[in-house]
């Protein structure tokens, strides 16, 4: 009698422990929490990273991820780097930026992986970044993919004073412009998950 009991104690715990291991998030993205030796690789090839793993239900098809250049507030580019494709419920999506010492140019790269299918771009603009430069990310744990979806940003100003933008930056992001409205440059990660 006690293996028997102790058998469905330890099936009953088994149990517990595949509920609790479960994904529980639906529809989300959130920031993944890299290993030394992964933020080390990526910060060989870049000054700034980012990265996200997702979860979307069937009836997503695809992932968009872009980046859009905000002067003083104003839009000035819109969907730089643009990249569209085919997702299957769970990927990863990273975001860096890089800029040669000396150089007037600045790099962006964006790349998904989802299951069987991966793809990049990559876009070299013809612009500066400052010694000045704060970079941030939405602080949510779990950022929900209805919609457009601020992921990130870079700030870049010459001379100016910057704060770092708040975090309703990126979950209130049209009613927020007027944070960066004093900003030379603002490069801002989106994305969208297409149906």
């Amino acid at each position: 009698m006690k293996k028997v009991l102790l058998g469905f104690i330890v099936l009953f715990l088994l149990f517990l422990g595949a509920c609790t291991n479960k994904t529980t998030l639906n529809n989300a993205l959130t920031e993944v929490q890299l290993t030394d030796r992964e933020k080390f690789l990526l910060s060989s090839t870049s000054e700034q990273s980012f990265v996200f793993d997702f979860q979307a239900d069937k009836k997503y098809k695809q992932i968009s991820v872009w980046v859009d250049q905000y002067a003083f507030g104003k839009l000035v580019g819109e969907k730089i780097n643009r990249l569209t494709m085919d997702i299957e419920e769970k990927g990863t999506l990273i975001f860096t930026a890089a800029q040669n010492v000396g150089e007037e140019k600045v790099k962006f790269n964006i790349g998904v992986q989802s299951k069987s299918a991966s793809g990049s771009n990559s876009i070299t603009l013809l612009e500066k970044m400052t010694s000045q430069s704060t970079w941030g990310r939405n602080p949510s744990e779990e950022i929900q993919i209805d919609g457009i979806i601020v992921l990130a940003s870079i700030s870049s100003s010459n001379g100016h004073s910057m704060s770092s933008l708040s975090p309703a930056f990126y979950t209130d992001f049209d009613n927020r412009l007027s944070e960066i409205a004093n900003v030379d440059m603002v490069y801002v990660l989106k994305s969208e998950f297409l149906e």
